[in-house]
């Protein structure tokens, strides 16, 4: 009895100490807590002010999240030049997310701040570590600058599941650019984008199907063939619970908020 007595006692103490402490990670953590809810009551304010503080202290994790109010304009004044700034602090440290966040910024030029090189240098950290969206975006600006290099970016993002970067594979496996021309795998790579619900990939299909481009056994053999690869084809990120978020499957995909970032790391 006693040594449960003195378990529940240090587990106590060390919950009150986590709670207490002005340790990067815990203002983070607590951040996290005040804008989902989690404790006394929700406080979007007290959760900005924990990640400030946080990011203040160097913590990655804590500089994306504070970015994302600045490039939202969500509650604080809209500042895309001191987003790009944390962003870059926490792609420094070798984040992913904060990688392809501050590539996204040099690569559409938001806040003024267009600048291709520096979006690809960005976006490489976020590429190099198979992060999905850092892959995908860096397909689409080497579309432009080093075509040969972007399908086996689409690939990447294509294999975890993003429906955007399922049909620029396909595309450039109809097309023959910077792969071998491959239609029937095209076809394939359309139909899971399609079923995903990228309605842009509605029309391809069409014209891989009424264009005498394959046979009806091989549109056949390629929508049993896409059915087969779904199953395989999870989305690695939604698994982790990156996911959810208005602007996720767009062809130019927005930033996930703090809530879910801290699966997205």
């Amino acid at each position: 009895m006693r040594r449960i007595i003195l378990t529940a006692i240090l587990v106590l103490w060390s919950a009150l100490a986590i709670s207490q402490s002005t340790s990067p990670d815990a203002l983070y953590e607590r951040g996290m807590d005040a804008i989902t809810g989690v404790g006394p009551s929700q406080n979007d304010a007290a959760g900005i002010d924990y990640f400030r503080r946080s990011s203040d202290l160097g913590y990655g994790p804590a500089q994306i999240a504070l970015a994302y109010y600045y490039e939202t304009g969500t509650f604080v004044a809209k500042d895309p030049g001191q987003a790009l700034e944390l962003y870059r602090k926490a792609a420094q440290q070798g984040d992913p997310l904060a990688g392809w966040l501050a590539g996204r910024l040099y690569l559409l030029g938001i806040g003024g701040v267009a600048d291709r090189d520096a979006a690809q240098k960005w976006l490489k950290i976020a590429a190099s570590q198979n992060n999905a969206y850092g892959a995908y975006y860096l397909g689409r600006l080497m579309a432009d600058r080093d075509y040969t290099k972007a399908p086996a970016l689409y690939k990447i993002a294509a294999d975890q599941g993003l429906p955007q970067a399922q049909y620029y594979y396909a595309k450039a496996l109809k097309d023959g650019r910077g792969i071998a021309q491959d239609r029937f795998t095209a076809y394939i790579w359309y139909t899971i984008a399609a079923d995903a619900g990228y309605n842009a990939a509605g029309a391809d299909l069409g014209e891989l199907s009424n264009g005498g481009y394959l046979t009806t056994d091989q549109i056949e053999a390629a929508r049993a063939k896409a059915r087969d690869l779904e199953q395989v084809v999870i989305r690695a990120i939604t698994a982790r619970g990156c996911s959810g978020w208005d602007g996720e499957f767009a062809e130019l995909p927005t930033p996930p908020p703090p809530k879910l970032q801290r699966f997205c790391h």
